[in-house]
């Protein structure tokens, strides 16, 4: 169950109905822009209604891409940018360079699908989106360098927060005890149940992640992904402290959040966002 804290912050966003949330750990720095996508404040309709972000749903393209120029207009950057992922569920991460501005939503891309962006240049918009998934942002404030990465449970069995740890101390020489990482709203342990197949794979690959996981009806499991999440960030030097949580649950709260399970895999979807202000 959520804290009175998290409760409140439901109440308030269902009343605000603000387009976009501020991150826990990462809005304590403010040379960074940052968030994470509601349902509201968009043009799309039914079932995607109204802040839809994904060009790959039965959704009106122009909407779609009206949605994104009402973010565009909130967050004070251009849609020529930001850079939008294309995600399969792998644990790759592209480095993104200037070329790459505009790209998935302006421009066509000219990388093959990946799960995770990362970049040590200010004024480009990390986007990555979901619909259950776990969010998942890194910053590190000494070397400068951000990453947005894309969490399900096949990104979570690959490890993908430690491969975005890795690629930061590759490309940018982050220390890991220096990096700081944020978990977004997503799909929680309460109602992430899963086959006795995919617990398996888990349990097979790390003993203790049974120890995060609770039985449910016959064969099946409900997964803690936060929990092994952060389990894996701490064997990859990350600071327990540098690790910020989210008790946001987004299937119970799907009239706020895009959920696929909370709408029976009927939806739009929503969006992590971030990026380090330009200092020109």
């Amino acid at each position: 169950m959520p804290g009175s804290e998290t409760r409140a912050q439901i109440r308030r966003i269902r009343l605000k109905r603000p387009r976009i949330i501020e991150i826990p750990g990462m809005k304590d720095f403010p040379e960074l822009v940052q968030g994470y996508t509601t349902r509201f404040g968009g043009v799309s309709q039914a079932p995607y209604e109204s802040l839809n972000l994904n060009f790959f749903r039965e959704d009106d393209p122009s909407q779609v891409m009206e949605n994104f120029r009402l973010l565009s207009e909130e967050l004070g950057v251009s849609l020529e940018d930001m850079v939008l992922s294309k995600q399969v569920h792998s644990s790759r991460i592209l480095r993104v360079y200037d070329t790459h501005r505009g790209m998935g939503i302006v421009r066509e891309r000219s990388y093959d699908p990946v799960d995770g962006l990362t970049t040590d240049i200010p004024g480009i918009m990390l986007v990555t989106y979901y619909a259950d998934c776990v969010p998942l942002y890194f910053y590190d404030p000494v070397r400068k360098s951000i990453c947005l990465s894309h969490s399900g449970w096949k990104g979570t069995l690959l490890d993908i927060a430690g491969e975005s740890v890795k690629t930061m101390e590759t490309h940018y020489r982050s220390r890991p005890e220096d990096i700081r990482v944020s978990i977004g709203p997503h799909i929680r342990v309460c109602c992430f149940e899963v086959g006795g197949d995919v617990a398996e794979l888990f349990f097979e690959k790390w003993h203790w992640s049974e120890g995060l996981a609770k039985k449910s009806r016959g064969d099946k499991w409900f997964l803690d992904l936060e929990g092994i999440i952060r389990r894996n960030l701490l064997t990859h030097g990350i600071r327990e402290r540098n690790i910020y949580g989210c008790q946001i649950c987004t299937k119970c709260e799907h009239d706020v959040f895009f959920s696929h399970r909370g709408s029976g895999g009927n939806t739009g979807t929503g969006a992590a966002l971030l990026m380090m202000r330009s200092t020109v």
